[in-house]
């Protein structure tokens, strides 16, 4: 299912621009800053933007619902319970119904883009009925495609694609994968590859000169695509001047004549 672009789409993650969420509380929280971070962002010609409920609990949402234009795309989890005291995994349909319309009154839009599974636990993936949320994303049209946003190697693509819908989205870390294994490489080519964590959480950039950056970021993004041909890249740019460093690439293809039916499950061969 992935395309050959000529290079990836350039999608901003939001984990950390409105505030980071500890588990605890949120640190950091400037709204302000959240602002000027989304406004900096489609100013450069971004249009696609990740987020989570649980990223700055719920604040990111809030912030990109409230300064994100109609035609902006946005992805963003299911999986883990913010309404809760302390947040609480639920992997269950009901459960990620529930925190999909969460979400998008949060975000202030009837539907999403994308609406991943948020990093599932090794021992609940078999539990998680993802061809019924797929089925629910599509009869209610509150998300284009569903996804599964996975750790690897702790969750192998084995165990979910036998039942993940075929064409749906697969994000996973740059890290996590080995260009080495021919198995792998080919079960994704039946989905919509992301990827994420291109710097390792930004340690691949600390020692890079300021006048390199940029072209550091371009060689990084072009080696991941080279290699793997993701349809998007996730980066994590936690400001408004580490934007500057970044290109937005072709827009994500949102096209529905592009996407498989959403009941249809994938066949391991």
């Amino acid at each position: 299912m992935n395309t050959m672009q000529d290079q990836p789409s350039v999608v901003i993650g939001t984990m950390r621009c409105s505030g980071s969420f500890n588990g605890l509380m949120v640190l950091g929280r400037d709204a302000d800053e959240g602002r000027e971070f989304i406004e900096g962002a489609l100013a450069q010609g971004f249009t696609t933007f990740d987020t989570s409920p649980v990223y700055a609990r719920g604040r990111a949402e809030e912030d990109l619902g409230a300064h994100l234009p109609a035609d902006a795309s946005v992805w963003t989890k299911v999986g883990i319970d913010t309404t809760t005291p302390l947040p609480t995994l639920d992997y269950s349909l009901d459960g990620m119904a529930k925190s999909l319309e969460g979400s998008l009154k949060r975000l202030g839009r009837d539907h999403v883009e994308v609406a991943f599974v948020h990093n599932p636990e090794p021992r609940r993936v078999s539990d998680i009925d993802l061809a019924g949320f797929a089925g629910h994303c599509s009869r209610t049209g509150q998300a284009d495609l569903v996804g599964v946003s996975v750790l690897l190697p702790d969750v192998s693509l084995p165990q979910i694609a036998g039942r993940l819908p075929a064409g749906s989205v697969v994000m996973c870390e740059a890290d996590q994968l080995d260009p080495r294994d021919t198995n792998v490489r080919h079960l994704l080519a039946d989905y919509r590859l992301v990827i994420r964590s291109l710097f390792s959480g930004g340690s691949r950039l600390r020692e890079v000169p300021a006048e390199r950056r940029a072209r550091t970021i371009a060689a990084r993004i072009a080696e991941i695509h080279e290699i793997y041909r993701p349809e998007a890249v996730v980066v994590g740019a936690r400001t408004r001047e580490q934007l500057d460093d970044y290109t937005a690439g072709p827009a994500w293809p949102t096209s529905a004549a592009r996407h498989s039916a959403p009941g249809r499950s994938h066949v391991a061969r």
